[in-house]
């Protein structure tokens, strides 16, 4: 078990917290929701690879059709961790307990979302970013831990997450042409760490801690619970 005073000094920690069957058997609410989507195109149904298994499907849809695999892509990370075997995660009270137990204050209401590293498309794997940009009390500003959990094996060199350890006392984002990220110039010379995450793991991330999305070679899909301060 994670001492709470580990997170509170760097920033993040890797907890096995779900049995591995469980969360690979979530990927099948992916699977159901691309099936549900794609029954409702004009496009013939086949045309969605309906036996391709999921961390493969939205790269095969890709090379013929790069529209709806887009489509499908854009309604996976808004709309499939509504899917039973998610919500189960989701709202396990051990997650809760957790990530109350490391930050040590009292978490109410979240966000959760599905978040992808697709090979097809490098463009939407999430650049350096902390999930607080702006400490202003907004309703992003009121997320406190994040717990970013992979339905798969996650990892450098596949699909897991680059974090720089190390507590920030505050957002290191700046605004830029691009909005607000946080730029090279800002973590130069920082320690980076590419944490291994097997399938049941929960990576929790404090509010400020910089992290990006690493490349995979086939879809990696990771429920994220972003939790508020009560």
């Amino acid at each position: 078990m994670t001492d709470p005073a580990f997170y509170r000094e760097q920033g993040y920690a890797a907890l096995p917290l779900f049995d591995r069957a469980l969360v690979e058997a979530a990927q099948a609410d992916i699977a159901e929701h691309i099936d549900r989507l794609s029954h409702a195109f004009y496009l013939p149904f086949d045309k969605s690879c309906p036996d391709v298994p999921p961390a493969e499907r939205l790269d095969r849809i890709y090379a013929s059709d790069r529209s709806q695999a887009n489509l499908l892509r854009v309604a996976i990370c808004t709309d499939a961790h509504r899917g039973p075997r998610l919500q189960e995660i989701a709202n396990d009270p051990r997650l809760l307990a957790e990530a109350q137990r490391l930050s040590e204050r009292e978490l109410a209401g979240k966000v959760v979302r599905i978040r992808a590293s697709i090979a097809s498309f490098p463009e939407h794997r999430h650049a350096w970013h902390s999930d607080v940009a702006r400490d202003d009390g907004t309703s992003c500003g009121q997320v406190w831990t994040t717990a970013w959990i992979p339905l798969c094996d996650a990892g450098p060199g596949n699909g897991g997450l680059e974090i720089i350890p190390g507590r920030q006392p505050a957002p290191l984002a700046s605004e830029t042409d691009q909005g607000l990220r946080i730029t090279d110039e800002a973590i130069a010379g920082m320690p980076r760490l590419q944490p291994e995450c097997p399938a049941g793991t929960v990576l929790f991330l404090d509010r400020f801690t910089p992290h990006r999305t690493l490349p995979a070679d086939k879809a990696r899909f990771a429920l994220v619970v972003w939790m508020k301060a009560a």
